[in-house]
């Protein structure tokens, strides 16, 4: 199985390093859209190099870092895509706006975006210094050392992501503030991409928590989505009066909660097995 499941890693993350190059090259996509993939990559990256990270003089460590940075460097880019994308969505046809301010609003919104990808992603050339990054990624994990990690180091970091999600999600409080929904996302987007990469070892069981994962982060994602769109209109000047940005400010919230209700059960649902249990099945699966 070590050979086996060594083999692997390196095919996913070469797999991973290959789709963020041919991102940053393709002329038929947008860069919105790079951005995007781009980003979704980074963190399905971060969360698999994460299984090398107690091997000695592994190069993981600061490669995960490094695109860590870059992750940081394109956060602005997808922020500011998805404020546009929830405008449109969720203000446009706002009858108790006027069309003047909404239509004024949305081009604010629009050159902002602009702006942002041509100053942060074209013109600093940060798209083929990411390109470059990821040539011969799989190599550079490698060069100083081929030991793969082994199935107790698969088994343990698996372990911790589940500890560390569950510990989150029993601590929030009733009303819990973006931030620490947040946190949570966080964590099981690391536990997400984690299960999805060793779900060959038990298919059925691995299926329905990735795609219990994939429901709930997502989310997890809108709610920290309509967080952040809800912040950059209260913190820019898009030309609205205070009684307008109370109406936004209900109507964002609303979304959150209603979004929120629905996210519960389905956490509940999930975390229903205790890190002991968790981790028996885990062992059975590995065979320790």
């Amino acid at each position: 199985m070590v050979q086996i499941i060594g083999n692997r890693i390196i095919q996913a993350i070469s797999h991973q390093a290959a789709k963020a190059s041919y991102f940053c090259a393709a002329e038929n996509i947008s860069s919105k859209q790079k951005v995007h993939e781009l980003r979704r990559g980074f963190k399905r990256l971060r969360a698999l190099l994460r299984f090398f990270k107690e091997i000695p003089d592994s190069a993981a460590g600061q490669l995960n870092q490094d695109i860590r940075n870059f992750g940081k460097l394109l956060a602005p880019l997808r922020e500011s895509a998805v404020n546009l994308d929830l405008f449109d969505k969720n203000i446009s046809s706002n009858n108790h706006l006027p069309e003047k301010k909404i239509r004024n609003a949305r081009e604010l919104l629009v050159q902002k975006n602009k702006l942002l990808v041509e100053r942060g992603f074209l013109e600093n050339n940060l798209h083929n210094t990411i390109r470059t990054f990821f040539d011969g990624f799989d190599e550079i994990l490698t060069k100083n050392n081929s030991e793969f990690p082994v199935r107790i180091q698969f088994y343990s970091e698996v372990s911790q992501s589940y500890l560390r999600s569950i510990s989150i999600y029993q601590q929030l409080p009733a009303n819990p503030p973006p931030e620490e929904w947040h946190e949570l996302r966080k964590k099981l987007k690391r536990l997400w991409y984690q299960l999805d990469f060793i779900k060959f070892l038990h298919p059925r069981y691995f299926k329905l928590k990735t795609d219990q994962l994939n429901k709930i982060t997502d989310q997890l994602g809108d709610d920290h989505d309509l967080h952040v769109f809800l912040e950059d209109l209260l913190a820019e000047s898009y030309g609205f009066d205070q009684e307008e940005l109370r109406i936004l400010v209900n109507q964002t919230e609303y979304l959150r909660e209603l979004n929120q209700l629905k996210l519960q059960p389905r956490l509940k649902q999930f975390f229903t097995a205790p890190p002991g249990e968790f981790n028996q099945k885990l062992e059975r699966f590995f065979k320790l």
